[in-house]
This record gives structure tokens, sequence and C-alpha cells, in this order.
């Protein structure tokens, strides 16, 4: 189980950007994570993973497995964060390094992480890859992250994901850079994912977290404002934020929302 206490994020000067926020994430299932810009997600899954901006201070307990991740050290932390905890960013360029080809990014991960010869780490970026429907392995293999689209790239940081297997899943609303068919080709992986993983999205895309999510978590000023399954929230918005999100979905012009996968488009 992932499990978050009482995290609380603050600057210096006092500003709190996040509010004593608990929840649990049990394996298998997918829990959304909504809310204004400015609300605190962001800062919620860096906090989880230990890449707050500094000078940012923090407090409260984050447990993979029961594990406390708070006294671990560095190099503890960093073998946790890749099989215990994986990260899937918005932009996917941030998850590559610019200088160095795809392939030798993904062989040194998977040899340094799960402790592969170097053939066999080359052989399971390949078929990782080809997990996420990319044939041109060898191709994309030798090309620089700058030289493919952002939606390919983007599954490839899923294959990389993926390879690793971790328990569980933070994923910084990684659709919405996407065109519609990278989209779905996204959403397809991640619900993939829940056999194996619990997986915690932030997203701004009502139709992806109604095909997906079990729950919906809504974040407001860095405390957690009400969280249930996408219907409940709809049905019945707690929050002057979840009434305006509702009423957005009963808009008649609901161009600002995919709501292809939410009920055929019918969120009432």
């Amino acid at each position: 189980m992932l499990e978050v206490r009482d995290m609380t994020v603050a600057v210096p000067n006092g500003k709190a950007l996040l509010r004593a926020v608990s929840f649990s994430l049990e394996p298998g299932r997918i829990l959304g994570l909504t809310g204004p810009s400015g609300a605190g997600k962001t800062t919620l899954l860096k906090g989880i993973l230990g890449m707050l901006d500094a000078p940012c201070l923090s407090q409260g307990e984050v447990k993979v497995n029961g594990r406390e991740l708070g006294g671990l050290s560095p190099r503890g932390r960093r073998e946790i964060c890749g099989t215990g905890l994986g990260f899937i960013p918005q932009n996917p360029m941030t998850a590559f390094d610019s200088r160095l080809t795809i392939g030798k990014q993904m062989v040194e991960t998977f040899r340094v992480r799960l402790k592969l010869s170097k053939a066999g780490a080359a052989a399971w970026a390949g078929e990782m890859l080809r997990e996420v429907n990319l044939k041109d392995t060898l191709r994309i293999m030798n090309s620089y992250p700058a030289q493919i689209s952002g939606g390919m790239l983007q599954r490839v940081a899923m294959a990389l994901l993926i390879g690793l297997k971790p328990d569980y899943i933070l994923a910084d609303e990684p659709t919405s850079a996407l065109d519609e068919v990278n989209r779905d080709i996204i959403l397809e992986l991640l619900g993939q994912q829940r056999n194996s993983a619990g997986i915690l999205m932030i997203s701004h895309d009502v139709g992806a977290m109604g095909r997906l999510c079990d729950e919906v978590m809504v974040l407001e000023k860095g405390s957690v404002l009400e969280r249930g399954t996408m219907g409940r929230l709809l049905a019945a918005p707690r929050g002057e934020w979840t009434r305006a999100f509702a009423a957005a979905c009963r808009a008649p012009d609901r161009s600002l929302w995919k709501w292809r996968d939410w009920h055929g488009g019918n969120c009432g």
C-alpha cells in the first residue's frame, strides 16, 4: 500500500503549498487527482518522490508497502523510486537526457535497476518498446529524444516505466500534451498496469478519469476538498470548485472537456 500521512509543504515565508494531506492507495486501484491550477497537485507528487524544489520545507510521512521513505538514505530512496514508485511526467522530454540516445538510457536504467547484463537489458528494452506498440525498435533506440515526436516519446517513457515493474505509478497529466490518438494509447497502457500496480494520476480530463479511475480526489488550496467516485462527485459536489467542475460537464458546450469516454458523453 502507498500511504501518505499529514503531508505539509511550505515555503520559507510561511505560505503553505500543502496542508496535512493524507490518503492511501492500494495495488490494483487507480486514484485520480484533480483541482484548480496551483492547488498543490504536482507538489504532492514531488513530495511523495522526495523531489521538492528548494527551498520548500516539508513534513509528514510517506510509506511504500510499509517502508517509510523519510528515513532512507539518498541511495535507498533512489532504489525505491523506480521499482517501488514509478513516475510519468507531463512533458516526456524531462524524463530523458537530450545528450544520450534513447537506447543507451533504457539499457543503462534496466541494467542498473534490474541488475541485468548489458545484452539482457538491451533485449528487455526492445521487448518493452514492442509492449507499447512501437515496432521500429532499432531506429527508436538509436534516436535522440528530440528526434521523435512527443506522443512517441511518451510511449517510450511508458515502456521504461513498465519495464521497471513499479508497485505504484505516479502520473502527472500524462496525456495533456498529446493528440487524441496518442492520448487513447497512453490511457489504454495505463489501464493495463492496474493488474500489477496502484496508480495516482493527476488529470483535468474528465473522460480519462471516468474511464480509468476508481475514485477521484479533489485538491484545492493545498487541502483535500473531497474524494469519491466520479459519479458521486458530479452528482453531489460538495465544494465550490467541484460544483463548477460538475456544471461544466453538464453545459451544452463541452468543447473544453473530453467527454467521449465518460458514459458515452453523458455526465449527468
